[in-house]
């Protein structure tokens, strides 16, 4: 091959890898039905802040990373507490604001406005059909943070009768129609958009497990076949440990009863830890999870129980574990001797 043609086919290459850049950049082509309400790259959004004044409340999305890679971040303003968890009169009803893990949800979410797509635009309206569809007097908006600026919209739910909510651009005055769900996600946040898986891989990527309680430590072999993962001493790796490996799946699969923020301390104290596992696969760290206790203060009414917390590699800080947490914690001593 002449330098000519050499040339000729690195030109190609770097033509190619330009105009994949751009269709990635652009994002998927528009549906049939839809329309560019805002025409974002997904490089220029750096985060998507929604916020209810009627309720006091907000949610921002934005890009993050740490040694596990990149991830989206919700920071979550003050959140009204479930009914079965307010205190009493006098005590605070919100939870603190939270800065969390984002779900596959909260990433599918972000990558909606890249571009910011709509079922249709009803172009600028005047103040009868603004107040008609509710963008007068609501109290919902969207910001947008861009790498040359902000762009700010006004939604509003579906009026009586309809099914989609409204969105007002405040920079053009257009008014466009969006899917159902592009509110919906914002308003239940605090369950839909925040990560709650402990790990993001299976127990089968790893082919050692470490777990320490106290002073007894374990090291576990993962055994691999095509019907099923098995756990064995390291000393005697052809001797599976049923017990070991149903207890285990229980602390593998632990999900929590309440996601707490980075740097957030639980109100009960801060925990100390009770039970740490550690999960490699080749020397190479995959994960861990470390289970941490509050004790409980004894009343002359009852006896009353600890609270477990746990963290892992995924999670930016602590989270409260459910009444199961503490029957697990109880048997680790037997399964562990």
């Amino acid at each position: 091959m002449t330098l000519r043609q050499v040339l000729v086919q690195a030109g190609l290459a770097v033509a190619a890898l330009t105009l994949a850049y751009f269709i990635w950049q652009r994002g998927p082509e528009l549906g049939p039905d839809e329309t560019i309400a805002v025409d974002i790259a997904k490089n220029d959004l750096e985060a998507v802040r929604f916020e209810d004044a009627e309720k006091s409340t907000w949610v921002e999305l934005a890009r993050s990373s740490d040694e596990l890679g990149p991830f989206v971040s919700v920071y979550l303003g003050p959140q009204d507490k479930p009914a079965s968890a307010k205190p009493a009169a006098g005590g605070e009803a919100k939870t603190p604001e939270r800065l969390v893990r984002g779900s596959d949800a909260a990433e599918k979410l972000l990558a909606s406005f890249t571009p910011l797509r709509a079922s249709r635009s009803l172009g600028v309206l005047g103040a009868a059909k603004l107040k008609e569809f509710g963008l007068e007097a609501t109290k919902k908006r969207i910001t947008l943070t861009l790498r040359n600026g902000k762009r700010t919209f006004l939604i509003a739910p579906a009026p009586p009768g309809g099914s989609l909510p409204y969105l007002l651009d405040e920079a053009s005055g257009r008014v466009f129609v969006v899917a159902r769900s592009f509110l919906s996600d914002f308003q239940t946040a605090a369950t839909l958009l925040v990560e709650r898986r402990p790990h993001g891989f299976r127990l089968e990527e790893a082919d050692r497990v470490q777990i320490a309680l106290g002073t007894v430590r374990r090291e576990l072999v993962v055994a691999k076949s095509e019907e099923q993962v098995r756990l064995a001493p390291a000393s005697s790796p052809d001797k599976p440990d049923a017990a070991m490996k149903t207890w285990h799946d229980r602390v593998f699969g632990l999900w929590p009863a309440e996601m707490l923020g980075k740097g957030e301390v639980p109100a009960e104290g801060n925990p100390q830890i009770a039970l740490r596992v550690d999960y490699t696969m080749r020397g190479r760290r995959l994960g861990f999870l470390e289970i941490g206790k509050v004790a409980a203060v004894a009343t002359s009414a009852e006896a009353a129980k600890d609270t477990l917390f746990a963290r892992s590699e995924r999670t930016l800080g602590w989270i409260k574990l459910g009444a199961d947490a503490q029957n697990l914690l109880a048997d680790a001593p037997t399964i562990l001797r």
